[in-house]
This record gives C-alpha cells, structure tokens and sequence, in this order.
C-alpha cells in the first residue's frame, strides 16, 4: 500500500513540476495560476486539465508552451486569469 502512495504522490509532484515549466516559460505565476483555477474555474480549469492531458500522453513542455501560444483562445484568456503572462 505505502508503495502505491509513493507512487501516486511521486506522479502529483512530476505533473507538479511539468506545469510549473509551462507556467514559468509562459511568464505565468504557477502560484496565482493555482489560486484562480480554485477559486474561478473556467478557462484556467479547462487549461489545466488540457496540460494534464498532454502530460499524460507524454508530451513535452515546449510543446504545450507552443500550442498555448499558437492558439488565439488560449493566449486572450492567459490575460485574463494571469496577469504577468506576456506574448
């Protein structure tokens, strides 16, 4: 059982990480990030659960970092929940 939790709690901290690099070369603070998809939802929920996916199936951060970037969506509703993003 304990190795089971290990694993588990090993995983949450690599999809941690993995987000965090996406966050950091987006120029997004993860830590607000985290705080408007708790309290907000939308776009940001839906954003998140789009880079678990992608994590998931195996995808590397500069690739998400680019598809975040080529699609309009995405990039005018980084504004709105995370103030320090840049183009």
């Amino acid at each position: 059982m304990n190795a089971i939790l290990n694993t588990m709690k090993s995983e949450v901290y690599k999809f941690f990480l993995f987000e965090k690099k996406v966050c950091s070369l987006l120029k997004i603070d993860q830590c607000h990030f985290q705080i408007y998809v708790r309290h907000h939802g939308g776009y940001a929920l839906l954003l998140r659960n789009w880079i678990r996916e992608s994590y998931t199936d195996g995808s590397t951060v500069k690739e998400v970092v680019q598809t975040i970037k080529e699609s309009p969506l995405i990039k005018s509703e980084l504004s709105s929940f995370c103030p320090n993003s840049k183009d």
